[in-house]
């Protein structure tokens, strides 16, 4: 953690605003770097105190199940982060609240709580409601194209890996906004790279990547069931 904070500026760079200047693809890496290092400085003390409490014979629950860059579904990607202290919501929060009953109305109100624990700011307001949002487009689709019906379909796939990039990058955004560069911040990123010919070029291009990470990420997960 010391060498990535000693050789790689991005967190000065976030804290200084420095990025004036640079190219959508250089503020989308500063991006990217800043939410890698908020998922590495947090899963080196959580892994090393659940190393200490398995020692002392007390099997703690895996806070971070995955990597963060290793993530396609909004739903998943929260079950798998802090996943502590998300059992621990779902239990006491969500599950009271009703549930399944009405997702869209208590995965607001939960993630209001959570925004409310972490500190009372409005940046971190701003990040529980919009990752509540970003959650209503996965929950959609998979009303509309359930698993269940249409995953014989050699379109399914590709379709699903799509809006798997629309999850990545929301996801992004919303915890850009809560954690890294809060909301001026990310208006300034949006207008980069939605503002240029040369941002709009790059935001394609990295569509394009990610559309193959995915891909990657579903043959991972399908291997791994099948080991299982």
């Amino acid at each position: 953690m010391e060498f990535i904070l000693h050789f790689m500026y991005v967190v000065a760079i976030k804290d200084r605003k420095a990025w004036v200047g640079d190219t959508p693809a250089q503020i989308s890496m500063i991006g990217f770097w800043n939410l890698i290092i908020v998922w590495l400085k947090l899963l080196i003390p959580w892994r090393f105190f659940r190393l200490w409490a398995m020692a002392d014979q007390i099997i703690a629950p895996e806070n971070m199940v995955r990597c963060m860059a290793n993530n396609y579904s909004t739903m998943g990607f929260w079950r798998s982060w802090h996943r502590s202290y998300n059992l621990w919501v779902i239990r006491y929060i969500y599950v009271p609240l009703g549930g399944s009953k009405n997702v869209a109305l208590n995965t607001l109100l939960v993630f209001t709580f959570v925004a409310l624990w972490h500190d009372l700011t409005f940046r971190l307001l701003a990040w529980g409601w919009l990752v509540s949002l970003f959650i209503l487009p996965e929950l959609l689709a998979t009303y509309i194209l359930p698993k269940s019906k249409y995953a014989k379909n050699a379109w399914y796939r590709h379709v699903c890996a799509i809006g798997a990039v629309g999850n990545v990058l929301m996801m992004m955004a919303a915890n850009l906004v809560g954690f890294v560069i809060g909301t001026d911040g990310i208006q300034f990123f949006v207008s980069q790279l939605f503002g240029t010919g040369e941002g709009l070029r790059f935001f394609i291009t990295a569509c394009a990547c990610l559309f193959v990470g995915v891909q990657l990420m579903f043959e991972y997960r399908s291997v791994f069931r099948s080991l299982a």
